[in-house]
This record gives C-alpha cells, structure tokens and sequence, in this order.
C-alpha cells in the first residue's frame, strides 16, 4: 500500500446539495480537504465533521477565490482538484429577466467558473492535477424561459474547453459535469408545486430528478488521478434531459 498523501482536493460550495455529499465521499476515499462556501456556520461544522479545513468566500468574487485557493496552498502544501459548485437557478423568458437578475446569474455560474479556472492556473501548475466546473444539460438543448441560465451554463463548457487546451501543457486537466435537475435545496423553488415537478420529470427521459449524490461521484471520478488522460470533456449526468428527447406521458 502507498504511503504518499492523498492528493488535497479544494472543493467551492462544499456546504451545498451536491457539495456535502461530494466532500463526504473524498473524505472517506483519504482525500485531504479544504472547503469553501459562502456561509461561514454550516461550512465550518462539515469542515469540523470532515477533519477539514475551511474558508468562506464569496465565489463571484474573482480575488476571494483566488485566496482562497492559495489558503488551501498554504494550509496544505498544494491543490490537486479544484471544483467549483457555486451557481444558481433563473427560469424566465428574456424579455422578463431583469438586468440584475441577468448580472446576477452570470456571477454566480459563470464568473464564479472563471475566478475558479484562473486561480487553478495560478497555483496549480506546478504539480498538475484536475479542474472541475459545473455546466448544466439546458446549455446543451433549448428549453423555453432558460435564456440566462443556459447562456452561462453554455459559457462554462467554451470556458472549460479552452482552458484544457491552455493548462494541458502544465498537467492540468480541465472538465465540466452537465447535470440535469437535482434534489437539493437549489431546485425546491421549481419543484415544490405539483405542476412544477410534473414538468420537470417530464423533462427528464429518465422521468426522475438526479440524486446529489450521482453528480458528486461524477466529480470524484474526474478527479480520481487514475482517470489522468480526461480533458476538455463535458460530462451529462442529466437523466437524459440533455440529449434525449422524452416519450410525452399523458
């Protein structure tokens, strides 16, 4: 058996639906942990629980991220896997969607994505290792009233693929998990009506909503040193939302 440390593993929105499962898989697995997120409280007693370490951030913002990845440097001695989890859910037709509302997503999807890529070009190229970001299956398909969220979800995958093609020569390995719509606390407000989780299971070939727990094993896979010829790739953990065309159920 080995006796190297197991790679660190800095994980953005490590508090959230998919983040708590994610960071409580790779802290099973003997990853080392630094976890960040934008509430100090809940983020602090998973780092607690974890034998981690945490540092709260506001993920929009591209300098906090930064620091944060040099914290978990500092702390740990390098960063392996970088995830970022931050985003946000808009179901509204352009014309209704209002400028802060279009600013906001952006933020939260796409900026956070790209203060995540810059930082693990910063402070990763040394050793190498694996990008994580978070698309969705709407920016694979159109889907009515997703204009925003699609258009940044979208930019996540151009993000990815170009910044696979510009760390590649440091051994950074940059790849996107294209979720459909998951149980967590982020989808309650589209699917706590009747209708509302009608619709989305309609959308779904599979006609069920993902399990966080699903996606996070995507993510543990990509960052897994054994899958260390992965990159550029956008992975669909979507139920089929993204590519199939579900049978219409009466």
């Amino acid at each position: 058996m080995s006796t190297l440390p197991r790679p660190v593993i800095a994980i953005i929105g490590a508090s959230g639906g998919i983040g708590r499962p994610l960071a409580e898989h790779l802290a099973q697995q003997g990853y080392r942990l630094h976890l960040g997120a934008r509430r100090a409280d809940p983020l602090q007693s998973l780092a607690t629980e974890l034998g981690a370490s945490a540092h709260a951030l506001d993920a929009t913002d591209i300098s906090a991220v930064d620091r944060f990845v040099a914290a978990a440097v500092e702390q740990h001695g390098q960063v392996d896997g970088l995830v970022n989890l931050a985003g946000s859910i808009l179901l509204k037709p352009a014309h209704q969607t209002r400028d802060e509302e279009w600013h906001t997503t952006l933020a939260q999807n796409l900026t956070s994505a790209f203060a995540t890529v810059k930082a693990a070009g910063k402070h990763m190229r040394k050793q190498g290792g694996a990008v994580v970001l978070m698309s969705s299956g709407v920016a694979r398909a159109g889907f009515p009233n997703h204009e925003a969220i699609s258009a940044a979800k979208a930019g996540v995958i151009g993000l990815a693929q170009s910044a696979a093609a510009s760390y590649a020569s440091f051994n950074i390995r940059v790849n996107a998990v294209a979720p459909g719509l998951v149980q967590t606390p982020l989808a309650e407000p589209v699917t706590n009506t009747e209708a509302g989780m009608k619709a989305s299971l309609q959308m779904h070939a599979l006609n069920r909503l993902g399990e966080p727990a699903t996606v996070a094993a995507m993510i543990a896979w990509l960052l897994d040193p054994a899958h260390d010829w992965v990159t550029g790739q956008v992975f669909g953990v979507d139920g089929g939302l993204g590519t199939v065309r579900p049978k219409i159920r009466m």
